[in-house]
């Protein structure tokens, strides 16, 4: 994290959070479309900034070995990992959450991991690893496998095979 992603990151959000579901109902939606567009574009430049983390490392073993696409593994991992994170960036979970108009109160990781699971729902993606097939018995080798992914350096937590596996517990 630093500076720079965390203003292309902020921009992202505010513009991909209340355009996605626009977007995903209505694709002949232009202006919703075109949010989405230059979001994405902002999100990139602020993960080539400060790179990944424990969402990219976990997600990259379901790719590996039951070919699930990358981007519906990031669905199915991040509000596991939003909560999972808490410790070290409840913060700027509020700030993210006060930028989408939500945020009144409570805890701002549990907050945040519903919006994302909301927002995957909208795009009708799998909710549970389960869903896609991951045997309950293939945790543990998976969090073994996240634990070695370079993506996962670059968490606000310190991420290891414990933290993996906690991350896919949840998301079961």
């Amino acid at each position: 994290r630093n500076p720079a992603s965390e203003s292309f990151s902020r921009e992202a959000w505010r513009l991909l959070e209340p355009h996605f579901a626009r977007a995903v109902a209505r694709p002949a939606d232009l202006s919703a479309r075109g949010a989405m567009l230059l979001g994405a574009h902002y999100a990139g430049v602020a993960i080539e900034a400060s790179m990944l983390g424990a969402a990219h490392a976990c997600a990259n073993p379901l790719t590996a070995r039951y070919g699930t696409i990358h981007g519906v593994a990031i669905a199915l991992l991040l509000p596991s990992v939003v909560r999972w994170n808490a410790p070290a960036a409840a913060e700027r979970y509020g700030e993210l959450l006060r930028i989408a108009g939500e945020g009144g109160g409570g805890a701002p990781a549990e907050a945040m991991a519903a919006r994302l699971a909301a927002l995957r729902a909208t795009a009708g993606l799998p909710e549970r690893l389960a869903s896609v097939n991951v045997p309950e018995s293939d945790l543990s080798g998976l969090a073994g496998e996240a634990a070695v992914q370079w993506t996962g350096r670059f968490n606000p937590r310190p991420f290891d095979a414990s933290g993996a596996l906690e991350v896919y517990r949840d998301a079961w």
